[in-house]
């Protein structure tokens, strides 16, 4: 499981299970791997940005299937806010990538550093100026990502 916030974290978590407040943790059940594509981001992330990033869902214990989601079973995809101009972090900082708070800039380098890992196999967000940037073979629009960005490792890395 994803650690919940730990105090020094560059990400902050968000979400819930079945919309009940409080069950974002639920659904924080990643594979190993994951988990260290997670935390390689995540320190190099830090290095370069003083804002948190945002991660949602990536997976429920035993991987079954849960709301709305078709994928989100093996543990190697994660959800994750794009970054705010105004340090907003919390249930409350969701941003789509058509608002004012939005900041491309740098959310184009967050997901550049998941991209980097070659266990990353594509990663899904409708903005298409990300995806301009980034090469759309790896970004790809996707229904229902304007709000968050979904990261997909390559499926040989769930076993």
């Amino acid at each position: 499981m994803l650690p919940q916030a730990p105090e020094e974290a560059g990400y902050y978590v968000y979400g819930t299970l079945h919309d009940a407040p409080g069950t974002g943790h639920l659904a924080q059940y990643a594979h190993p791997n994951l988990l260290t594509v997670i935390f390689r981001v995540e320190r190099e992330w830090q290095a370069i940005c003083d804002r948190k990033f945002g991660i949602g869902n990536i997976s429920i214990d035993g991987g079954f299937a849960y709301d709305n989601h078709k994928s989100h079973q093996l543990g190697i995809e994660v959800d994750c806010r794009p970054v705010r101009k105004d340090y907003m972090t919390g249930q409350g900082a969701r941003c789509s990538y058509r608002d004012k708070a939005y900041d491309r800039d740098a959310t184009i380098k967050l997901i550049r550093l998941f991209l980097d890992d070659p266990w990353v196999k594509i990663v899904y967000f409708n903005d298409d100026e990300v995806q301009k940037a980034l090469g759309r073979a790896r970004v790809k629009s996707l229904m229902g990502h304007n709000n968050h960005f979904h990261v997909e490792l390559w499926p040989r890395y769930a076993s």
